[in-house]
């Protein structure tokens, strides 16, 4: 397949990497030090599982050189949608479509809305992945799994080459039922994740180890699970206590430590308003209190911009 990474940052390079030195014609959408560095000495994926070396890479910034694509792996940051969706538009002809692996929960809807119904897939991804330098990549955690589903919570020749495709690439793509579900059941954990995260410096494993971060971490997971079945959301009655124990599964050997703990420590832009956010206003809508997550938003609003440098450790 031609496959293009829109944003190959973390996610977006790691699952590049490894569709790339799976056999699939790979177009990394990239700009700045990262794109240089891809152009002219190729991808590195440093991980545990194996390190991989993707030389030559093709890489680009303007993708209206781009040859249409079969697929997009729609991996940019949350506030980038909009301009990003635009630029997909020059990669795709009739019967090419996205995979969104955001961490919200609107941007299928957000993405529809610039390119058109019926052409985008919804996804969450099981992965932490990190640039470490210009052109190198580092895989720190999660259990290399991507699930997704169509709109209309149908099966599709779609679907089922995306399971094909990240079978043969060495990692797990799964099918789901409900979009909406398969959305919100990661988002509770994510939502919590990033906002308590952030404001601890820490990653779940290590605030579970604490009962005093572990109660505040499972309360703002249990404010998304209620604006969710506000919304009507079918979600599982357990899946707070699933989400926990995933986190605890993992715990032995890495940390699961949310991307906005990481930009916060970096000094980088926050996706704050599309996680927080986006709870602390579903929660006003819907009448849902959200103390804990709206309290997270406030408090990081400050920081939502950027402040252009690291903190000091």
């Amino acid at each position: 397949m031609r496959i293009a990474i829109m944003g190959s940052g973390g996610m977006g390079g790691f699952l590049g990497a490894k569709l790339a030195a799976s056999g699939h014609e790979v177009v990394f959408i990239a700009r700045g030090r990262h794109l240089e560095a891809i152009s002219s000495q190729g991808l590195k994926l440093l991980s545990r599982d194996g390190d991989l070396h993707i030389d030559p890479a093709t890489a680009c910034q303007d993708t209206r050189r781009v040859v249409p694509v079969d697929l997009i792996l729609f991996c940019v940051k949350l506030y980038d949608t909009t301009e990003a969706a635009r630029a997909c538009i020059p990669m795709m002809n009739d019967d090419s479509y996205i995979l969104t692996l955001q961490n919200g929960v609107e941007s299928v809807d957000i993405i529809s809305g610039i390119i058109g119904e019926g052409k985008t897939i919804g996804g969450s991804i099981y992965v932490s992945a990190s640039i470490e330098s210009p052109g190198v990549i580092r895989h720190s955690g999660g259990n290399n799994t991507i699930r997704f589903a169509e709109p209309d919570n149908l099966p599709s020749r779609r679907t089922a080459t995306l399971e094909r495709i990240f079978r043969e690439a060495g990692l797990v793509g799964i099918c789901e039922e409900n979009m909406q579900r398969m959305l919100w059941s990661k988002f509770i954990l994510l939502s919590a994740n990033a906002g308590i995260g952030a404001l601890t410096d820490s990653g779940a494993v290590a605030m579970c180890a604490d009962p005093d971060s572990r109660n505040v971490l499972l309360g703002a997971m249990r404010e998304a699970y209620h604006v969710a079945e506000a919304m009507g959301i079918p979600l599982p009655k357990d899946i707070v206590e699933r989400q926990l124990d995933l986190i605890l599964a993992v715990g032995a050997e890495q940390d699961l430590i949310a991307s906005q703990c990481l930009d916060l420590r970096l000094g980088n832009r926050l996706e704050l308003e599309w996680i927080q956010g986006t709870l602390h206003r579903l929660g006003r809508q819907y009448h849902v209190p959200t103390p804990i997550t709206s309290t997270a938003y406030v408090a990081l609003k400050r920081f939502a911009g950027g402040t252009g440098k690291p903190r000091k450790s």
